[in-house]
């Protein structure tokens, strides 16, 4: 469970909001639902890493602008740029705006951003890495734009480390989320990406990388918040691409149903990986 390569497209990610569940929309309020449970927990690892007062941070991949909005209002006097590859995210972020400002907006690739060398002082990327086809040059990219002694978050998932579970329901689960791993590890993404940044960005030329889990429980959300996340509905657009098997699909299902029937307990972990230029 949780948010897992084979050679694609130039340009290309495994990622595509209109073909997930319930479409465009349904998608958007998911992401939307998903900065809202995490966002605190990512802020205390990039409140030390970020400029006060002037300086510019780059939210690379920014999707609708949750967190874009977020790093605007927590960091007043700097200069905050949302960067999204895709149109529709970027419109969606262009309706938010933060304090009676329009937020600093603007379309293009990760892999190639349309900006000067050493702009920033941080740059943040969320859950952006699991589907890229080559993070190393993505990173690479990154660095460029980062001035010297700024630094490069990465946050992002392992599948093989998301968290726990009481009772444990891996059991009933795996085939179906191993499917998802194998669909998006097809479309050149990587579900255990976050075991590979550390060693993506020191390949990409960063120094003083570190590793810096952050954890949640269904405790402290409750279980109904974490279902958008967590729940086997994710993968029926799998079945109707034939990656998933109905029989495991409802496995899964009745799996997840019973679970949260019975009240069950969830921890959920996180990784920021971070660099420096």
């Amino acid at each position: 469970m949780g948010d897992t390569g084979q050679p694609v497209a130039p340009g290309a990610r495994s990622y595509r909001p209109e073909r997930e569940l319930g479409g465009f929309d349904r998608e958007v309020e998911r992401l939307e639902h998903q900065a809202s449970l995490t966002w605190a927990h990512e802020w205390r690892i990039l409140e030390p890493l970020a400029p006060r007062g002037g300086g510019a941070v780059l939210d690379a991949g920014c999707g609708s602008g949750a967190v874009t909005a977020e790093l605007s209002a927590a960091l007043p006097g700097t200069r905050v740029v949302g960067l999204d590859a895709h149109p529709g995210l970027l419109e969606r972020a262009g309706a938010r705006g933060t304090a009676g400002a329009e937020l600093e907006l603007l379309q293009g690739d990760i892999g190639d951003t349309p900006f000067a060398d050493g702009t920033f002082d941080l740059v943040l990327s969320r859950y952006v890495f699991q589907h890229l086809p080559e993070p190393v040059a993505a990173a690479r990219e990154l660095r460029r734009v980062l001035r010297p002694g700024g630094h490069l978050a990465v946050i992002d998932i392992d599948a093989g480390l998301w968290g726990v579970a009481e009772p444990d329901m891996s059991a009933f689960s795996q085939e179906a989320f191993r499917a998802l791993g194998a669909a998006q590890s097809a479309d050149g993404g990587d579900r255990l990406i976050a075991r590979r940044l550390p060693r993506a960005l020191r390949d990409a030329g960063y120094t003083d990388v570190t590793v810096r889990p952050f954890a949640y429980t269904s405790d402290e959300v409750g279980l109904a918040a974490l279902e958008p996340q967590l729940s086997p509905e994710r993968l029926l657009p799998l079945v109707e691409r034939g990656a998933l098997s109905m029989t495991a699909y409802v496995r899964a299902m009745t799996a997840w149903q019973s679970f949260v029937a019975g009240d069950g307990f969830v921890l959920l972990l996180g990784f920021a990986v971070v660099g420096r230029r």
